[in-house]
């Protein structure tokens, strides 16, 4: 699937604790589904993801798995924090933020400014078998 087909698909749909489908997705499955659909990688299933784990708990578990970057480049998973604390993941598409937030939210794309106004500190990742190197300033 084309990136702009995906754009076009999850615009709008609602946000669904838990969900990672086209019907509904959390900001986690949202980050699942264009992996796997147009990306072509299928990230490992995050321990107690499904089991309703809080955020935190599934973050800590999956974040081990990406490099974090001091910029961020497309297909990129930002990571909002309020304080130390992890709260909100989401994509860096064509420079802009794509993300599925809270109850009765859903699916849109919001200026990066916007979401590092909204949050404490705002940090970027690279899925770590992605070897561009462009990210060459990743820790």
């Amino acid at each position: 699937m084309l990136k702009d087909e995906f754009l076009e698909k999850v615009e709008g749909i609602p946000w669904r604790n838990r969900a990672c489908n086209f019907e509904g997705a959390d900001c986690w499955g949202l980050i699942v589904l264009y992996y796997r659909h147009v990306l072509g990688i299928e990230l490992h299933d995050v321990p107690g993801y499904e089991a309703d784990s809080d955020f935190a708990t599934c973050f800590f578990n999956e974040i081990v798995y990406w490099r974090k970057g001091e910029t961020f480049c497309d297909g990129d998973m930002f990571v909002a924090f309020y304080g130390a604390q992890p709260v909100h993941v989401g994509l860096v598409i064509d420079g802009m933020a794509l993300h599925s937030r809270g109850e009765s939210g859903h699916v849109r794309s919001d200026h990066m400014r916007t979401i590092q106004k909204l949050f404490t500190k705002v940090e970027f990742y690279s899925y770590a078998s992605n070897q561009d190197p462009a990210h060459s300033g990743a820790a």
